[in-house]
């Protein structure tokens, strides 16, 4: 690289560094907003969840910028420098850094959402030390869960009674338990998007060759520790077996999208 190439290099790392810092604000100022959500209103995620969509819109359009300037000046500067694939330098600065700008936010995000959902587990806990009382006889009862709806006879007077969980236990639960899932999960799925990028790189500098069978049983390996993390992690925070039926469904699909399309797999595992 001359001179002049890193000198533009520099500008354009310069330029990006500018985003990170107003994306770094942008987060800073969200995580405020969104504490003091939480100890507004404990028991409702819908006001998180339209301030996050406000949010996104933000930070989309924060992104806009780097298409803009790079549309708009940067894509020629370096195009009119083009020796030895130096337009693909230009080109991986910015997709390498629109995909750290991603992680950043999409972390941001998962961990604002799984915080909020842990805040509530004080309510969540006085919810299910409450008494439950018999709607015919008025006697205490014990149930088999206190998570989800349960039909129980009572012990007093044999009367059948449906129990509901109260709101706050069916949300923290339901949503709750995904969201913490997704929060463990996440940074797996991000070392998955990177390994596919260096894929990518690795096929462009050799002619677009075919990805090694090695690779791809490296990705499907990674794979399958990103819907582990997510199925044992959802399995805990419920106190629940690991759901054996999701992790096998969301294997099965990934391998019939992403992997047996290609003859070489196929032949590879001895598929028809």
């Amino acid at each position: 690289m001359n001179a002049e190439q890193q000198a533009l290099v520099d500008r354009w790392n310069g330029f990006l560094a500018k985003i990170d810092e107003r994306l770094a604000a942008i987060i800073t100022e969200a995580q405020a907003g969104v504490d003091a959500l939480a100890a507004q209103y404990q028991d409702d995620t819908t006001i998180l969840s339209n301030a996050i969509t406000g949010l996104d819109h933000r930070v989309s359009q924060l992104k806009d910028k780097i298409e803009e300037a790079w549309d708009g000046q940067v894509e020629e500067k370096f195009d009119d420098m083009e020796i030895d694939g130096f337009l693909d330098v230009g080109l991986d600065m910015r997709s390498d850094f629109e995909m750290a700008f991603d992680e950043k936010w999409a972390l941001w995000k998962v961990g604002a959402l799984a915080g909020y959902y842990r805040r509530m587990e004080p309510l969540v806990k006085a919810a299910l030390e409450k008494p439950i009382y018999c709607t015919q006889c008025g006697g205490d009862m014990e149930l088999p869960s206190r998570k989800k709806i349960v039909s129980v006879n009572c012990a007093h007077c044999g009367a059948v009674n449906q129990v509901i969980p109260e709101p706050v236990v069916s949300l923290y639960y339901g949503a709750g338990a995904q969201a913490v899932a997704e929060e463990k999960a996440e940074p797996i799925r991000h070392q998955i998007e990177r390994f596919r990028q260096e894929v990518d790189r690795w096929r462009r500098a050799r002619e677009w060759a075919a990805e090694p069978i090695e690779s791809m049983e490296k990705w499907e390996q990674m794979e399958l520790s990103y819907w582990t993390t997510f199925a044992q992690t959802k399995a805990q925070f419920l106190g629940a077996p690991l759901d054996q039926e999701l992790l096998d469904s969301r294997m099965a699909t990934f391998r019939k999208f992403s992997l047996e399309n290609d003859q070489r797999w196929r032949r590879a595992k001895g598929l028809s």
